[in-house]
């Protein structure tokens, strides 16, 4: 089912992959990294915890060659702070630019460009970042981020807004203004007791935001009624990992856990889940297909990557499963570039290994 087409060493621990959605573009795509090292002694001469620094890589690549043998070619590497999640916006915005977010572990949110000229390779450039944990002084981790863009439409005249979480157990929803130099926090508030895991928007009502959280719940948050849940939902044995509201059909949600479940959701009854599939791993990342939507791409952590077909709610089931990773599952995603109607392309990425691999999956008829 799965054949790995090609590798790249990362260097630093990889946990985050994302294919640009742009036309045109959709053979690029980003890998973020997270890496701890040891400070300077004179830089920091205190306890033994803060001797310790978070930073990281982000790679954009260009897969070569889409209908032969695909192949990696890198374009670009930028030295970060140690990155948690990055998302391209779902499509074209603020003036036709192509956007992507970044939260790293100094606690900002990054907002990146990537242009283009008749001379040059696609890059990345830096076009604004805000501090997550500016209000009250605290340091935060900025840990993961959802775009109001997931239905996919055309934004010239609509706000964009981004949702985060952080380390502190907190959601901000910052909005974006002046091409994507802008950002201007407009709502935050406390949700969770420990680490608020993940944050996103429901693609087809964008007030409404969910969160997961390291003390196991799940919310429902309207950004019209303020900082209280309109749903807190318990049904998780342990951390709430990923969220991800279904951009082609209305009130289907799925979610992922430390207890190794994905579960998918419909939103007008969020007191229990619709199914339940377990994985065998930490469930980290869950990406519907960009083509229908209806199949899952799931990170299992200690247990590979999956695709898990959503087409009966009730019942998810698995189809393929990738255990050429030899660390802690983190990262991947589709790749919007079509091959044949069979065959689509990802890339995944693993930890304490540092291995980046694209890959192919061929599904059957019933998949």
């Amino acid at each position: 089912m799965f054949r790995t087409l090609d590798v790249f060493d990362t260097e630093y621990s990889a946990d985050s992959v994302e294919w640009c959605p742009a036309e045109d573009f959709q053979n690029i795509f980003a890998c973020g990294t997270y890496q701890l090292t040891e400070k300077d002694e004179k830089d920091n001469p205190g306890p033994e915890d803060d001797k310790k620094k978070r930073i990281g890589r982000i790679y954009l690549f260009q897969v070569t060659k889409i209908d032969e043998e695909p192949k990696l070619s890198k374009l670009q590497q930028i030295e970060v702070a140690a990155v948690l999640d990055m998302k391209w916006a779902h499509v074209r915005c603020l003036g036709d630019r192509i956007l992507l977010g970044v939260v790293n572990a100094a606690g900002f949110l990054q907002i990146y460009e990537l242009t283009k000229s008749s001379t040059e390779a696609p890059s990345l450039s830096l076009v604004s970042e805000v501090s997550i944990g500016e209000d009250d002084g605290e340091d935060r981790l900025a840990l993961s981020l959802d775009w109001s863009t997931g239905r996919r439409f055309d934004l010239e005249d609509q706000d964009v807004e981004i949702t985060v979480s952080d380390s502190g157990g907190s959601i901000s929803v910052l909005k974006l203004g002046d091409g994507g130099k802008s950002l201007e926090r407009v709502h935050f508030w406390k949700a969770h007791e420990f680490e608020a895991w993940i944050t996103a928007f429901d693609y087809w009502d964008t007030n409404v935001v969910y969160s997961g959280g390291d003390d196991c719940k799940f919310l429902r948050f309207d950004t019209r009624t303020g900082p209280k849940p309109t749903m807190t939902c318990r049904v998780h044995e342990a951390g709430v990992t990923s969220l991800h509201s279904n951009w082609e059909r209305e009130y289907s949600l799925v979610s992922g856990s430390y207890d190794e479940i994905v579960r998918t959701w419909d939103t007008r009854q969020l007191r229990r889940p619709l199914g339940e599939l377990s994985l065998g791993g930490g469930v980290w990342r869950l990406k519907w297909d960009p083509r229908e939507a209806r199949l899952l791409l799931a990170a299992g952590m200690y247990n590979g990557f999956f695709v898990v077909d959503c087409d009966i709610e009730q019942s998810p089931k698995l189809v393929a499963e990738y255990k050429e990773h030899k660390s802690i599952a983190y990262g991947c995603d589709w790749s919007f570039a079509k091959r044949d109607d069979k065959e689509l392309l990802l890339a995944t990425c693993s930890f304490y290994d540092h291995a980046l691999k694209l890959s192919s999956v061929e599904l059957s008829d019933d998949a």
